[in-house]
């Protein structure tokens, strides 16, 4: 009891804002330029990246540990409100599409070296990247909030999803190769058929009434924020939209592997040209 009144008092004493971040305002800019800063460091410092699998790990364990804390507090902060108390917002339950690398990175922390593995990885590098990017780059306007901790939330999470997908090619736990992005779909396609599940059960069970559950912004019911997307949504069938949506992001992922491949094969022709000529 002592240990819920003093998680209240920690919670209600969150500090919050009077006005939500704009949008490219700046609070976001600045993230945005701390986050490039990292990234462009870590694009000069590539060949000092620590690559053994060991190295390897020890990084994945701090990606998914940290998303883990990071998430427990945002679920805590968004079901508790100092006035009218506790009661969990379905519409912030962990299973968007920004959400799931957690899941991938956990799970890929406790396989061996193995299929599994590698097609987790290579999720990690290839649609977290393309799901960070756009929410940093192209942020709706719900994502800050009034909330400090929430909004410090979403650049830390996006920016690590971004982050981590980079040190997964440079590092070469990720091959730049098309099979790759094979490996990729394996997760990311039932990933979408899963959401499309919980979206499902939570109409025909009620189980989120009064909530925006709408897990991937696929919900049948639900509304989609993504520009282009929501067009569709609106003016076609179900279906074709669901399709949209599947084939909008996978063509996102492919994108990424083409870059990593792209820069690989000029690389190689960099370097067969920089070998001397063997002498006749």
């Amino acid at each position: 009891m002592l240990l819920i009144e003093w998680l209240e008092n920690i919670l209600a004493a969150t500090p919050r804002l009077s006005v939500p971040p704009k949008p490219f305002g700046g609070f976001h800019l600045t993230a945005l330029g701390i986050i490039l800063g990292l990234f462009l460091l870590m694009l000069l410092l590539n060949r000092r990246l620590p690559r053994s699998e060991k190295a390897v790990m020890r990084v994945l364990f701090v990606f998914g540990l940290g998303l883990l804390l990071l998430e427990i507090g945002k679920q805590m902060v968004c079901s508790y409100d100092p006035v009218g108390g506790w009661a969990y917002n379905w519409e912030r339950f962990p299973f968007q599409f920004c959400s799931v690398p957690i899941y991938a990175a956990l799970l890929a922390m406790c396989l061996p070296s193995c299929r599994l593995r590698q097609a987790l990885l290579c999720f990690l590098a290839t649609y977290s990247p393309v799901a960070g990017a756009s929410v940093l780059f192209y942020p709706a306007r719900a994502v800050f909030s009034d909330i400090v901790f929430l909004n410090l939330h979403t650049v830390i999470w996006h920016g690590a999803m971004l982050l981590f997908g980079l040190y997964l090619w440079l590092s070469g736990t990720v091959k730049a190769e098309w099979k790759s992005a094979g490996y990729a779909a394996l997760v990311y396609l039932p990933l979408n058929f899963l959401a499309l599940a919980l979206n499902e059960a939570s109409y025909a069970w009620g189980f989120a009434e009064g909530y925006a559950f709408n897990m991937f912004y696929t919900g049948r019911l639900g509304k989609c924020p993504i520009p282009i997307l929501s067009g569709i949504q609106k003016t076609c069938p179900y279906p074709v939209f669901f399709l949209s949506y599947l084939v909008a992001l996978g063509i996102g992922g492919v994108l990424v592997t083409a870059l990593t491949v792209g820069i690989r094969r000029m690389r190689e022709k960099k370097d067969t040209h920089r070998k001397p000529k063997p002498l006749a």
